[in-house]
């Protein structure tokens, strides 16, 4: 009987430790893609006439320029994500560049002696990818691809409201004026762009964003759905004026249902 339970104690020992190897060797993987973004190139002012107006003074009433640019932004939040019926707290990390499209968001649901969920959600050299982890080691979700490049593309897009200088800098965007209040953006990829519509308010903050044939993979398979999302609270952050709030979520059967809640917690420029 002894042996016994010395046997299942070893086994056991053994599975901790090669998911503890597994989960290491995930960590490593997600601090070499931040190092991508922190790396990215520096970034320069391209010409004020490529850029709408009406956005080129939101960038500039972020303080975008102000003391020089970054090459990267590095912000912290405090999230929320609906998971069935619930809403589930996560603590997140983000690295987002700005000359050329690139971030990669770390959360984790809180646990203990680890994270109960550890995600990494990035889009680095062109492409996309999202990772689940349970415990940080075993896969629960993974999903790249092309649809994966887009859904990225499009969140880059749209978390622009964080970094003001890459709407002033990014060359790799092409911007439209829709109309009085509403600017399309636009990211090339290799399989179909990445358009992202912003939709101001009366002070001209970006208020509401929108896009169209978004990859949803949330019942398992591939669905195209619009996005949408809202930003809220503004203030001025170390720097720079950026949305303290936001929430995305899908349209499905012409109802919005957000899934993703934030609040930044803190913002700081990467020289």
């Amino acid at each position: 009987m002894k042996i016994a339970i010395l046997i299942c104690l070893m086994l056991v020992l053994a599975v901790v430790l090669a998911q503890l190897v597994v989960a290491r060797g995930f960590l490593a993987e997600v601090a070499r893609q931040e190092e991508v973004i922190r790396t990215a190139p520096v970034p320069e002012l391209r010409d004020p006439v490529e850029i709408p107006e009406l956005m080129r003074a939101f960038a500039l009433r972020g303080l975008a320029g102000r003391d020089g640019m970054p090459r990267a932004v590095r912000l912290t939040q405090e999230a929320e994500m609906l998971r069935g019926e619930d809403w589930s707290p996560l603590v997140a990390r983000q690295h987002i560049a700005i000359a050329e499209p690139g971030f990669a968001w770390v959360a984790e649901q809180p646990g203990w002696p680890v994270p109960a969920v550890r995600v990494i959600d990035r889009f680095t050299g062109g492409n996309g990818l999202l990772e689940v982890r349970l415990f940080g080691s075993i896969p629960l979700a993974r999903v790249e691809g092309s649809d994966a490049d887009v859904g990225e593309a499009m969140r880059y897009l749209v978390e622009l409201p964080w970094v003001p200088d890459a709407i002033l800098s990014n060359q790799s965007i092409t911007w439209r004026q829709v109309d009085a209040n509403a600017i399309e953006a636009e990211l090339s990829l290799s399989s179909r762009p990445a358009i992202v519509r912003y939709r101001f308010d009366d002070a001209g903050n970006v208020e509401k964003i929108s896009a169209k044939g978004r990859p949803d993979v949330s019942s398992g398979e591939t669905v195209l759905r619009e996005w949408r999302g809202l930003f809220s609270d503004y203030a001025e952050i170390n720097g720079r004026r950026i949305p303290r709030a936001a929430e995305v979520g899908y349209v499905d059967s012409g109802v919005y249902a957000p899934y993703l809640r934030v609040r930044v917690s803190s913002y700081e420029m990467l020289e």
